[in-house]
């Protein structure tokens, strides 16, 4: 989407999210602060803020190309690896927003692929032990906090797939083990850290299902945080600034979720 008219004439659906990744440049909502911008793209998106870290609705992400070592592990100019956002919560947020603030100068263009796409690919590939370690149901660890707010009583043991396949209803748990979350709230044996990593690895070559975008300033990726996994590619350059905004539709239950 290139100017205002074309979000007014066909402006961002939920259900279009859950199926393809839009790009909406900086044109279509020129000279916005990042909420407003994400309110005018997608004006049915209710934005989380159960997380600490953006309780204003917004998420900034600075990958310093001249930081050796940076507080957060996602913020080094490496790439980072494909994975979901908020995994570890009982019902991570559905959709994600992904705005450039300040792009990097070489390098550090957004990967996304459709978790539908590559377990087809994996099953054509006849790796069926990746598909069936990502489908099986396994406990969760999580923190009070990642209860989303009395939905389930604090403690509940917790149990869900990592990926169920073909429902758009249920969040998939790609979690970023070497990165962001480290895998700290998913317990896997030695054999499922070995298909859990060749699961990425396949992931990073299957260039013909990742769409690979590169964000300019202002621009906007929008894609569902349930069906697609997205990556970062190195930043080379100086490295960039991104916000990102997370929520759901209003059609999602507020009572009784399960994992």
């Amino acid at each position: 989407m290139r100017s205002p008219d074309d979000l007014l004439s066909a402006p961002v659906a939920a259900d279009e999210l859950r199926h393809r990744a839009v790009l909406v440049k900086s044109s279509a909502v020129a000279d916005r602060d990042t909420l407003e911008a994400v309110q005018t793209a997608l004006p049915w998106m209710d934005v989380w803020r159960d997380h600490r870290s953006y309780v204003t609705g917004v998420w900034r992400c600075e990958v310093d190309g001249a930081l050796e070592r940076p507080d957060y592990t996602a913020y080094r100019p490496r790439t980072l690896d494909f994975h979901t956002d908020m995994s570890r919560y009982l019902r991570p947020p559905e959709f994600t927003v992904i705005r450039c603030v300040v792009p990097d100068a070489e390098g550090g263009d957004n990967l996304v692929l459709h978790i539908d796409d590559i377990l087809t690919r994996l099953r054509g590939l006849g790796r069926d032990d990746i598909v069936d370690m990502l489908v099986a149901e396994r406990p969760l660890s999580m923190e009070p906090r990642h209860y989303n707010h009395g939905r389930v009583a604090v403690g509940t043991p917790v149990t869900a797939a990592l990926v169920v396949p073909e429902a758009a209803d249920a969040p998939c748990r790609i979690y970023d083990r070497h990165g962001a979350s480290k895998g700290d709230h998913l317990a896997l044996s030695q054999e499922e850290e070995r298909l859990f990593d060749e699961f990425f690895a396949y992931c990073r070559g299957q260039e013909d299902l990742a769409e690979r975008v590169r964000l300019e300033a202002g621009d906007i990726l929008a894609f569902s945080n349930w069906r697609f996994m997205h990556a970062r590619l190195e930043c080379s350059g100086s490295g960039r600034v991104t916000e990102i905004c997370m929520g759901n539709d209003d059609r999602l239950p507020t009572e009784g979720d399960s994992a």
